[in-house]
């Protein structure tokens, strides 16, 4: 009898179990065909998209090579391709490269639409704002301070990689527009950012400081005398610079990618060091004469 009740128990077993299958095992089966599908059509996505990207790298390199054998023409062509051709960083890449060349050409107006053009394809905060700071400076000239302050205002907040060369820009317009105490302002700003960890700049903004003040102690002297003045001490002899002569490209050093430093190939910022020492020189010489 209880082998009787054993093989009935089985039989119910086998019952219920292929009542089971019959119920969920096309769906497992299913779920099984999915999961392998999927992975299959990812690893063939991700290797086309490896070979685009390999290819898109060879074309843009290859645009760089007619641009050092100064083939620009061929150069621009083959970079404006890449940037319509590619949804990558490579497009975001060639539109900076065609900035570039504008600013050669002088377009300051088309190579500034080309860097805004780039930030608004590049996926990094730290890559779109150097390219917004490229295009303030390309279009430095024809920009206002207010134009400038409201390009660059979110990337002179304490978390951005390029706020202290966002703020260089207002400092250098204010100072062209000859507004030296907001450049004043602007400069010892900079100077005094312990958490910038951008030395050349430091030393750039304490440099235009000092410059600064000294213009202003010869605006002092050439102004009229006063009781107060009078106990003004003996100042060093300042030669007059007329702030609306200013150029940025005088003022900014060339800053690499890579390394978190603005390169660009417009006009450098002077120094101010250097436009001290040769203020000097100057007076020197007159002092001989």
């Amino acid at each position: 009898m209880a082998d009787i009740f054993h093989e009935v128990e089985e039989e119910l077993r086998k019952d219920k179990y292929n009542d089971l299958l019959r119920k969920w095992g096309p769906l497992a089966l299913g779920g099984a065909f999915a999961i392998v599908v999927t992975a299959a059509a990812w690893q063939g996505w991700d290797y086309w998209q490896t070979q685009r990207s390999h290819a898109m790298s060879d074309r843009y390199f290859a645009a760089l090579e007619l641009v050092e054998d100064e083939r620009l023409t061929e150069a621009d062509l083959a970079l404006q391709q890449i940037s319509e051709d590619s949804a990558s960083g490579y497009a975001a890449l060639a539109l900076m490269q065609r900035g570039e060349l504008a600013l050669q050409g002088g377009d300051a107006a088309t190579a500034g639409y080309f860097f805004e053009q780039a930030a608004d394809r590049f996926s990094t905060v730290a890559f779109s704002d150097l390219a917004h700071v490229k295009a303030a400076m390309a279009q430095f000239e024809e920009l206002s301070i207010d134009d400038l302050q409201n390009r660059l205002g979110d990337m002179m907040q304490p978390e951005r990689p390029y706020r202290l060369l966002a703020m260089e820009v207002i400092a250098a317009k204010a100072f062209a527009e000859g507004d030296l105490d907001r450049a004043h302002t602007e400069y010892s700003a900079i100077a005094g950012d312990i958490d910038g960890l951008a030395l050349p700049v430091s030393q750039r903004a304490q440099a235009a400081v000092d410059l600064i003040e000294r213009l202003q102690q010869q605006a002092a002297l050439d102004s009229p005398v006063t009781d107060d003045a009078m106990t003004m001490p003996a100042l060093p002899d300042t030669p007059d610079v007329d702030p609306a002569t200013f150029d940025l490209g005088d003022v900014l050093d060339r800053v690499d990618e890579e390394t978190g430093t603005l390169t660009t190939d417009s006009p450098q910022l002077p120094d101010a060091t250097s436009l001290l020492d040769t203020n000097d020189n100057d007076s020197a010489e007159d002092g001989q004469d």
